[in-house]
């Protein structure tokens, strides 16, 4: 018997047992070629003519042989088919080396291979990789059996295939304790037991709770206080994980391998873990923190890409509030600079108009008219071109999103006390698909976000590029942080 339940028992009876036909399902495999029926002509008994074709049908069906099983029903149908009295064929007289020739017989014509030891070395050679990369042993017997079923390869039985994922389990588990054994130094075998000891009482809920619980779950709130404690964790495990990155490479788990362990100790009480043998509670270790270390990377990352969203939220919708509050007054700016420029050019122009049209005054007369229409107090510029310019520059300034830019600028401490942090400890891939915010982020992170004007901004563009300086010509540090924020947002570039 196997020594793994890999089937649960139903399954196991359904894959051991001849398939249930309706009767579209009989006809179709049950209705052989003529070569066939002619090698079950030669036969003698009607027995062994009618188990023959029934044994045909299954392994039509299923490319299996099950032992000499027989439904009834199927017996009574290939009997009538045939032409034999149902009572002279009897199951019990089929014996197994007629059994067994036949086998030969219809593996042959089929064009199939038996399973053989040969074939038995080919499925073992198969079975081995997909136990390196898919660690369900349900799944990689599923896989076995659609390969032999293309390979057209008898398919043995139940035990003999799950024997075999067995051994190559056994063999893969203890491949990865050689490792552990060989690579696990005794300072990074004392670091994984110190997450099965308690935490001592500080006063807190937490006081006195095992600290790999406190390390199970990380919080998915945006607030300070929560972010602050997942950098704590990560900081926690992102070191463990660098100093066993060497141990990680050379056990090379697949991505269910580590999912798969990480779960069993995320499930698990930590009295189950720490009762394991060495080398397999190092490995669950191990695989734990792994992937805890990328689960708090991408939860980081999301809640950067979320506060980053809500603080562009809030200036696109507090921008267009502003634009809206003061749309009346731009209106009203406008119509006072029409009207003005109505009421003095026109009545210069016509003063201007009626002098040129005198013809009782002579040039030098005329001249000096018009210079003293120019320089009347309605006739003044000054107030004209200075609401022409206001209002050019309000315009410029929409124009040009500065609105835009002040806003950010307005917000970027809070957005830089939740994620600050978080940009400066995650680790991200250096393989980002924009390389000028790749480097913007290293720098930052080299600087510990301490940034100036020397900050690389190749990855903003040339209108935002101009807006980091003020007027006074001092860089705007808080709008450079909170730019490359919303464009690294925007990117999404792969993380460690």
């Amino acid at each position: 018997m196997a020594r793994m339940k890999i089937f649960n028992t139903l399954e196991e009876e359904a894959f051991e047992s001849p398939p249930e036909f309706n009767s579209g399902e009989r006809k179709r495999f049950f209705s052989l070629s003529l070569l066939l029926k002619e090698s079950q002509a030669s036969l003698r008994t009607p027995t062994n003519k009618v188990c023959f074709l029934v044994a045909a049908g299954y392994f039509k069906a299923r490319r299996k042989f099950f032992a000499r099983q027989f439904r009834s029903t199927d017996i009574e149908y290939v009997a009538r088919q045939i032409g034999v009295n149902l009572a002279e064929v009897h199951v019990d007289a089929y014996s197994k080396g007629t059994y067994a020739r036949h086998q030969r017989v219809i593996l042959n014509y089929f064009g199939c291979k038996p399973f053989d030891e040969k074939a038995q070395t080919f499925t073992a050679g198969e079975i081995a990789p997909l136990i390196r990369v898919q660690l369900r042993p349900k799944l990689v017997l599923v896989g076995i059996i659609q390969l032999l079923t293309r390979k057209k390869i008898e398919i043995p039985s139940y035990n003999v295939l799950a024997d075999m994922i067995v051994t190559a389990l056994n063999q893969h588990q203890r491949a990865l304790n050689e490792v552990i054994d060989d690579c696990l130094g005794a300072t990074q075998r004392a670091k994984l037991d110190e997450l099965l000891e308690k935490e001592p009482a500080d006063g807190t809920d937490e006081g006195w709770r095992y600290h790999l619980t406190l390390l199970k779950r990380p919080f998915q709130s945006t607030r300070p206080s929560k972010i602050r404690a997942n950098l704590a964790d990560l900081d926690t495990l992102q070191s463990l994980y660098l100093d066993l990155r060497p141990v990680v490479e050379r056990l090379n788990l697949s991505c269910e391998h580590i999912r798969y362990y990480a779960y069993s100790v995320i499930k698990a009480q930590i009295p189950q873990i720490s009762r394991r043998a060495d080398e397999d509670r190092f490995l669950h270790l191990i695989a734990f923190v792994v992937y805890q270390t990328f689960k708090l990377n991408d939860t980081l990352i999301d809640t950067l890409l979320s506060a980053v969203q809500a603080a562009i939220n809030a200036v696109q919708k507090e921008e267009k509030e502003t634009y809206f509050r003061e749309r009346e007054q731009r209106s009203q700016s406008f119509s006072v600079l029409v009207n003005q420029l109505r009421k003095s050019v026109r009545e210069t122009l016509s003063s201007i108009r009626d002098i040129v049209a005198d013809a009782q005054l002579t040039d030098s007369q005329k001249v000096a008219l018009i210079e003293e229409a120019l320089n009347t107090e309605t006739a003044k510029p000054a107030q004209v071109e200075k609401q022409i310019d206001e209002f050019e520059q309000n315009a410029e300034k929409l124009q040009q999103s500065q609105d835009n830019f002040a806003l950010l600028e307005k917000r970027s401490l809070k957005l830089q006390h939740r994620v600050a942090d978080i940009v400066c400890q995650v680790q991200f891939a250096p393989n980002c698909s924009k390389p000028p915010l790749w480097d913007a982020l290293r720098h930052y992170q080299q600087k510990d976000g301490d940034v100036d004007k020397c900050a690389p901004d190749d990855f903003l563009f040339a209108a935002q590029r101009a807006a980091l300086t003020a007027p006074d010509g001092k860089f705007r540090v808080s709008l450079y942080k909170v730019r490359g924020r919303s464009r690294a947002r925007s990117s999404r570039d792969p993380r460690a």
